[in-house]
Formats: C-alpha cells, structure tokens, sequence
C-alpha cells in the first residue's frame, strides 16, 4: 500500500477552492474553550496546531477566530496539500508533519485541533502525542463535517451513490466513539462535545467541485469513470432543485477535552 498521507494531492485544487468551512458559533465554543483555561505557565504567545490541515481552511479560520496574537501552525504530511496551503493569505505557518509524531516539544502548545482529519490518523496515536505536546490546561479539539443524509431526500441520494460505486465505502465509515475515546485517554479530562446543524447552498459547479474533491468520490470515478460521475452528480442535482441552487445539510462536531 502507498503512503496515505499523499491520497488528497490528486485533488488538492478542488479540496481548496470546494470544501466547506465550519460554522462561526463552534469556532467561538472552540475559542472559549482554550481562553477559559488557568493561564498559568502557559507558553507566550500561545502556540496553535492545526493537524492534518490540509490546504489550510481550518488553519485559517482559527487564525480568524482567535485573532493576530498567538502562532497558529498547520500540520500536514500531504506534500501538495502543504504547498497549496503555504501558498494562501499570511498570518499562519504550515509544517510537514504526522499526526502521530508532531514535530513540537513537551508542553509547548494550548491547542491541538484535527478537523475534518481525525479519521485519518492512527487515533490513540494521537491522542497520546496530543497531551505530550499540550501545557497543563491546554485543549485537545476534534471538528467534523458531516452530510446530515438524515435531514434530506438528496444527502441520503447522494450517499446511495457513493455506497454503489464507492469501493465498500459506508455513510456511516466516520461514525466512531471519539468522545469516549478522549475521556478514557490518560492526561485529559472534561471530555464535552457541542453540535451544529447548518445547511450550504451551492451552484451546479460548486456542488460537483465538492464532491469530486473527496477520495470516497474518487473511488466512484475509478469505477464507473469521471464523464458518468459527473453525469450522475448531475442528474442528482437538477432532480433535487430544479431551481439551481443545491442544499447541502451538514451536521457538525465539535470534541473537546482538556489537558490535566
């Protein structure tokens, strides 16, 4: 098996330009969530990670969301990913790096934040390198995205699809204990999760940007081709909203846990 860590390179145009964002009243929770820790012999400035970031939308909205002071870091083995990511607006570094193996000392970060990644990584892995890496107080966060195919007709067509053609892909491959894996990991405590449900309307184009920006899609693409792909995604859509605009439901959320 090749190395997984450069499956998204193929499609990084897409993941950039495509893939949704998360919403303000979670990224605030997050925000309050590291802020209400004892500042006690917390580094200065504050050191953020953002692991497995991809192309950096995540990295950037916690730079927005927590603001010019601290040092925000993108985390991401992907080469063409990091590249991309660099390649973006200021204000945040990107490192190469594994989700298991973080390239930072004992103590030396408030945050460590996996979103839309976490199902990625070897998780106890990194979990453990999580707390080495987190100040006392510090804050472990897990963010996901997730089609909500249980609020619409069309999310749970568009997860039929990808279940057909999809190489043994199941809607549900992300649906995993990670609250009650942060609660049992030794060195954090206070595991909390907060929930989110939203809805994203896109063009034609910016719908099939989307999906073809995912590896599960790509799967579908390998078995049926991309002209048929694109057709079905298609059909999918203008059946669904003949008006043009495509609703997508997500169902977002938010782990959190602390360093003790």
């Amino acid at each position: 098996m090749g190395d997984r860590t450069q499956d998204f390179d193929r499609l990084t145009e897409n993941y950039r330009r495509f893939r949704p964002g998360y919403p303000a009243p979670l990224l605030d929770r997050l925000r309050e969530h590291v802020a209400g820790a004892s500042r006690a012999d917390r580094p200065e400035p504050w050191l953020l990670l953002d692991v497995g970031a991809g192309t950096g939308i995540s990295t950037r909205a916690v730079r927005e969301v927590f603001g010019p002071g601290p040092r925000v870091v993108g985390v991401e083995p992907g080469h063409a990913m990091r590249d991309t990511a660099a390649a973006g607006p200021g204000g945040v570094e990107f490192t190469d790096g594994r989700a298991e193996d973080l390239p930072f000392a004992d103590g030396s970060a408030v945050l460590v934040l996996a979103a839309q990644a976490v199902h990625w990584f070897d998780r106890p892995s990194f979990y453990a390198e999580a707390v080495r890496v987190l100040a006392p107080g510090g804050t472990v966060a897990v963010l996901s995205n997730d089609r909500d195919w249980t609020a619409s007709a069309f999310a749970d067509a568009h997860e039929t699809l990808l279940e057909e053609y999809g190489e043994g892909y199941r809607r549900d491959y992300r649906d995993f204990d990670t609250l009650g894996e942060l609660a049992a990991q030794e060195g954090l405590a206070e595991a909390t999760e907060s929930t989110g449900r939203w809805v994203r309307e896109l063009d034609l184009d910016g719908y099939l940007g989307m999906a073809l920006s995912s590896t599960k899609m790509a799967a579908v693409v390998r078995a049926i081709g991309p002209e048929r792909t694109r057709a079905a995604l298609t059909e999918l859509a203008e059946r669904h909203f003949p008006d043009g605009v495509v609703r997508v439901p997500y169902l977002t959320r938010l782990r959190l846990a602390r360093r003790t």
